[in-house]
């Protein structure tokens, strides 16, 4: 694990440098630096109103989701050539759960990142390093990967994050570091991956990875594997019909899932997913469908310690342990480039049938840099 750590900090410190030589041979290069001063504000609300009583809340409990969170940032740019940028940001997550009586865990997280970008000549180049907001990744990730849920109360990531752009692919690689080894704390980290190729105007093809290491503490010896992988392809049809999107995606979901203590051999589960979306005059209708095995294998299983495996294990929707049906209905207007507003509706289905549906709203407001 530390020779895994140290080889993506070198790649991290590295890459950005080799970009740089590729393509800075310009005259005068190193002349050309600008320094700038930034602040961002990135603001949310959040309403989520879950009802599983449909399903005697066997599933995922109901409850309602009302949040608000700041997280403003200072920091500096210098770019270099306009070939690469550097930037250093420091902040904080302030959030408040509406209702709460008590300020005590106002202060959420301390956020700290440097994010270097670099234009090559056939893309470009992005890595970030730190303690970053989740959205920072642009992976159309499935929710068999990671639930709603985890979005809203897991808003940051620790660790390193890659990027490459160009014309028709791009593709993105990160580390979140969950867990240090303690007496009851276990070692854990996860690497996600994400690649989409547009092959044709009407056609995608891409992959969605994750690889999640669950290791072992002091009251708890043993590590836990739960890997997962989904290539996929995208059928579009925007261009031909005009519309914003209308498209159907097809992945073959593929996990690897091993209790190496109590187990003697993995489980690998099967199973595909199929996405269907339709979207215009910024409404969105879409439907999704899991048929397969049980992905959730280890789910109500313990540790040596007693301790549920469950959501520690597990970041996606629990729902994905056999036929799993998800419609949702979103209107997401336009009111500006910096904010983002969402109205929307969600049922569930299970193989016995409707198991609940959710009813959302939420606010973002994205200032990234106040003093451009």
């Amino acid at each position: 694990m530390k020779k895994f750590t140290i080889l993506l900090a070198t790649a991290f410190l590295l890459l950005p440098g080799a970009f740089a030589r590729a393509d800075g041979n310009e005259a005068g290069e190193q002349k050309k630096k600008k320094f700038n001063w930034e602040a961002g504000v990135d603001f949310q609300y959040i309403f989520d109103n879950r009802e599983f009583a449909y399903s005697d809340d066997a599933i995922t409990p109901s409850m309602t989701v009302n949040t608000a969170v700041l997280a403003p940032t200072l920091g500096f740019s210098v770019k270099q050539a306009g070939k690469v940028r550097h930037r250093l940001r420091l902040g904080v997550e302030l959030a408040h759960d509406m209702g709460s009586q008590t300020w005590d865990d106002f202060l959420r997280e301390f956020l700290m990142y440097y994010d270097a970008r670099v234009k090559a000549n056939t893309g470009t180049f992005e890595g970030v390093a730190g303690i970053f907001p989740r959205r920072f990744l642009e992976g159309n990730y499935s929710e068999a990967f990671f639930s709603d849920s985890l979005k809203i109360f897991d808003r940051n990531l620790e660790g390193v994050l890659f990027k490459w752009r160009s014309e028709r692919f791009y593709t993105e690689l990160c580390c979140d570091w969950m867990g240090q080894y303690g007496y009851s704390r276990r070692e854990r980290f996860q690497v996600i991956s994400f690649g989409d190729w547009n092959v044709a105007p009407w056609l995608s093809l891409g992959w969605t990875g994750s690889f999640y290491h669950f290791a072992c503490s002091v009251l708890s010896p043993g590590v836990v594997d739960n890997h997962m992988l989904e290539p996929w392809a995208k059928l579009s049809l925007a261009d031909a019909t005009g519309w914003q999107e209308l498209s159907l995606q097809a992945g073959l979901l593929v996990s690897y899932q091993w209790d190496r203590v109590r187990d003697s051999q993995p489980t690998v589960p099967l199973g595909g997913e199929f996405v269907l979306t339709a979207r215009r005059w910024n409404v969105m209708l879409q439907n999704t469908t899991y048929v397969g095995q049980n992905m959730l294998t280890l789910y109500d299983k313990a540790d040596l310690a007693g301790i549920r495996y469950g959501h520690d294990l597990y970041f996606g929707q629990p729902f994905y342990t056999g036929f799993y049906d998800r419609i949702e209905l979103a209107w997401t207007p336009a009111v500006s480039r910096y904010v983002d507003l969402k109205l929307g509706a969600r049922a569930h289905f299970n193989a016995n049938g409707f198991a609940g549906w959710q009813q959302e709203f939420s606010v973002r407001l994205k200032i990234d840099n106040l003093f451009k």
